[in-house]
């Protein structure tokens, strides 16, 4: 959709594409070619929630199933549209891992939505950012699904659905990111008192902070703004496709790699 509007309006203007070297118009049309339609393969399986994770304590040497996280759901009482999660919890009582409603009504642990899913190759890192604010559209849970409170989207889902809330964007950005070589994780905490999800990289030049909602377009890494200058967030923990920390809340919250941050939880795929 994006790219046959910026054709038309290229095409009004008397200026046909290859006039035009235009990296937006470039971006859009990969969009389009990537949301083309296409029978499902045995490929697509493994861009699908996986049912028999493991997660394991790095510290109390706890292990837990996303089998049994699902029996769990299954046993308790809770209106399913009300469930925000689980917390778990290992031998120490140390909190190790947490989980989500998925988009199947189903518990998952929140590093497996990220599924390693990038629609398709590009060149610099900025990229995925710029694309996913072109192609994802922000909307809050209870409004695209009937009332649910929390349902979690993974990156493959994010993508092809166009829309989703502050985690399902920055779920979406982080794993592409990660697909690249680059540290990324996503982070729940608050902003200015209230819930949200964004995406730090960690870089030997310093960490950056992704607004991943964010639709302002940087083209350069020294664009985005260092974590260490952002203002109003307080992060709780953080995950990326293999682990999951929490913070202990005891240091700097704007520094992603310092002692507060304790890393507590392992996901076995």
């Amino acid at each position: 959709m994006v790219a046959t509007l910026l054709k038309a309006y290229l095409s009004s203007q008397g200026i046909s594409s290859n006039q035009y070297p235009n990296t937006d118009h470039e971006l859009s049309l990969k969009i389009e070619e990537s949301l083309s339609p296409s029978s499902p393969t045995d490929s697509d399986k493994i861009y699908a929630l996986p049912s028999n994770a493991v997660a394991s304590s790095l510290n109390g040497g706890y292990r837990l199933s996303e089998l049994e996280v699902t029996g769990q759901l299954n046993l308790s009482n809770k209106d399913p549209k009300q469930d925000k999660g689980f917390i778990f919890l290992d031998s120490l009582n140390q909190k190790f891992m947490a989980s989500k409603l998925g988009l199947d009504h189903k518990h998952h642990f929140l590093n497996s939505f990220l599924v390693d899913y990038h629609p398709f190759e590009v060149k610099e890192f900025w990229m995925p950012h710029q694309v996913l604010s072109m192609r994802l559209k922000y909307q809050l849970d209870k409004e695209q699904f009937a009332g649910f409170q929390e349902i979690w989207l993974s990156s493959y889902e994010s993508y092809r659905i166009g829309r989703g809330d502050c985690e399902d964007h920055s779920i979406a950005l982080a794993d592409w990111l990660i697909g690249m070589g680059e540290d990324a994780r996503v982070v729940v905490g608050t902003h200015k008192g209230q819930g949200h999800a964004w995406v730090v990289v960690i870089r030997p030049k310093g960490t950056f902070l992704l607004e991943s909602t964010s639709k302002k377009k940087r083209r350069l890494w020294s664009n985005y703004p260092l974590a260490s200058l952002a203002q109003g967030y307080v992060p709780e923990a953080m995950f990326d496709r293999d682990y999951y920390w929490i913070s202990d809340q005891s240091g700097d919250p704007s520094d992603y790699s310092g002692p507060q941050w304790l890393k507590t939880g392992r996901i076995h795929r």
